[in-house]
């Protein structure tokens, strides 16, 4: 059973980019933080150079000062001016840059750990649900980092500085940056929690209605969609979804709008009365003009910074953290580990095996037991939903047994890491994937550093019977197969051959077909599966199939039904029984009669 880890809090999140940022791009990111520090500084810096300005100004017209000094510190002050001016270009510049590195070595995490998860999280659709958002989290995630760094790299250091400068001039003005900063801080984190809560709402109906525009607009749908008169259905569907999501999001940015609006107005009496005291400072002489006009434009920019520097990165953080968290869930799924074994899948043994899915009572496998000898042809038959699909993916080590154990070479597949039960296996499925890469791609794939390829290859398109000769293939292995990148398409058959040719190309000991002639006719499907047995003699080969006729080829044929093996035997032993493999070859030889 798989558990929910819990939700990463931001401590957590912020801590993973760090490590993730050092990790691949130390000194960059070293260099990031030192002008962002820098940029931070120097903003806040102005304030200093231009009460100095405004004093030698001051004192120059009073005749008390040197008519240089104005032109010394307004020359020193645009130099600043500059120089802030400058590390602004190149912080941003880099932000972004980072932004973007970030996000790529989180996508390289991502793809890490999606080869180390226990396969059976992808049958439990809760768990499905927040995987498939977890590549939202890391766009998400890269915006949200470079907002915290904007936060605490560049905006912490700023108020640091002018902090001790209000304190300077008089102590009590220090109570402006209160003013400028409690406000929006709660804003925030009513705005954080806000947000978290319409993630959780619109996260269904986003689902929905981004199903349903697939459903409408992409390739695989669109003749079926159209052929049907299903387009006005799914139109209805979309409409309404996404008028739900628009209705509950103009319903909580509303509530925020009116909150922002009160938070703008303690802004305002903050701003009127740091003002007011400065004023009334100056009228006393307790502080000096350059003061006074430093103080006045540097408030004035303090709570602007804080508006918009500060509150608006913040409200990025909290938008991003509801799709950042599903990154981080996916990160916290559980691995399976193991021994590294040097296996031969020369003898499996299940014992006693049992097995369910996820959110299911419902045994898929109840209590099988198996042996499997080496360099036998094995067929699995039996209904739809019998559990032949099931079986291979415990026999090849895809999922464990809920109960009971399954050995290879005598080592219980719990104690030993996927990759060396995986290592000799080669499969061909159903439900295999087009790859939309060139013809040649989509055969090595499946071993694209495998030695004397070339001479591998040239046997796996002879075995599977691709015809490299055939006008749709015009540049031979080199064809794309993809109209969307300039290539071609294919028929279904043209494709299962070339699924079953990916599956001879890889080295193996045991080869898997689970339904993998689907797309072919009978006699084509009868054809290749007599000449794959004479390929596989003296490999192990499991063969899962609906047409009864191939199973002839099989040493021996395993006959399922509700998840228990009710028969083993020969095609010639099981037809001469009164049992489900007979009614069922029979059924089907009417058909072809």
């Amino acid at each position: 059973m798989i558990n929910n880890p819990p939700k990463a809090g931001f401590t957590k999140m912020i801590k993973h980019f760090t490590e993730v940022s050092w990790k691949n791009f130390p000194i960059y990111f070293a260099f990031v933080i030192l002008i962002n520090a820098l940029a931070g500084f120097s903003t806040a810096a102005i304030a200093l150079f231009k009460q100095l300005f405004f004093d030698s100004v001051n004192q120059a017209t009073t005749s008390t000062g040197s008519i240089n000094s104005p032109l010394f510190y307004g020359v020193l002050m645009s130099i600043v001016m500059v120089v802030v001016l400058f590390l602004m270009g190149m912080s941003d510049i880099m932000k972004n840059n980072l932004m973007l590195r970030l996000q790529g070595a989180l996508g390289m995490n991502l793809n890490e750990k999606a080869s180390k998860v226990e396969p059976i999280c992808f049958e439990n659709k809760a768990i499905l649900d927040k995987i498939n958002k977890a590549n939202k989290g890391i766009k998400s995630a890269g915006l949200m980092y470079s907002a915290f760094l904007n936060i605490v790299v560049y905006s912490v250091p700023y108020f640091i500085f002018m902090a001790i400068y209000l304190y300077y001039v008089k102590p009590i003005l220090i109570l402006c940056i209160l003013f400028a900063f409690v406000p929006s801080f709660i804003g925030q984190i009513i705005r954080f929690k806000a947000y978290a809560n319409l993630e959780n709402e619109v996260a269904p109906l986003r689902r929905k209605y981004e199903y349903y525009e697939q459903c409408i607009n992409d390739r695989e749908y669109s003749k079926e969609t159209r052929l049907i008169g299903g387009f006005w259905f799914f139109r209805t569907l979309y409409t309404t979804a996404l008028e739900l999501t628009c209705k509950t999001t103009w319903n909580t940015n509303r509530r925020l709008e009116l909150m922002e609006l009160k938070i703008r107005f303690f802004l305002l009496i903050g701003y009127l009365g740091t003002i007011y005291l400065t004023y009334i400072y100056l009228i006393r002489g307790e502080i000096s003009i350059g003061m006074f006009a430093a103080v006045f434009s540097t408030v004035d920019q303090l709570f602007d910074f804080m508006e918009y520097a500060v509150s608006r990165r913040v409200m990025n953080i909290t938008e991003g953290m509801g799709l950042v968290q599903n990154y981080m869930f996916f990160l916290e799924l559980p691995e399976r580990t193991g021994k590294e074994q040097d296996l031969k899948l020369k003898e499996i043994a299940l014992k006693n095996v049992s097995f369910s899915y996820p959110n299911t009572n419902k045994l898929s496998l109840n209590n099988i037991n198996l042996d499997i000898k080496d360099g036998e042809t094995l067929a699995i038959v039996g209904v739809n939903g019998s559990g032949k699909s099931t079986l291979v993916k415990l026999i090849t080590g895809l999922y464990l047994p809920d109960e009971g154990s399954i050995f290879i070479d005598g080592i219980d597949t719990k104690t030993i890491a996927p990759a060396s039960i995986y290592k000799h296996i080669s499969g061909v499925f159903q439900r295999f994937q087009k790859y939309k890469m060139p013809l040649k791609d989509n055969l090595i794939i499946s071993q694209s550093n495998r030695d004397n390829h070339e001479e591998h290859l040239n046997s796996a398109i002879k075995k599977s019977e691709i015809d490299l000769s055939d006008r749709s293939y015009t540049e031979g292995l080199n064809t794309m197969l993809s109209r969307e990148f300039g290539g071609i398409d294919i028929s279904g058959g043209q494709w299962q051959k070339i699924a079953i040719g990916r599956g001879f190309y890889r080295t193996h000991n045991l080869l898997v077909l689970d339904e993998p002639t689907a797309a072919i006719d009978p006699i084509e499907e009868t054809r290749i599966y007599t000449q794959f047995a004479e390929m596989s003699k003296g490999k192990t080969s499991i063969i899962v199939t609906h047409r009864l006729g191939s199973a002839k080829i099989a040493d021996r044929i395993i006959v399922m039904s509700h998840g228990n093996i009710i028969d083993i035997g020969t095609h010639d032993e099981l037809i001469d029984k009164e049992g489900l493999y007979k009614t069922m070859y029979e059924f089907q030889a009417k058909w072809y009669a």
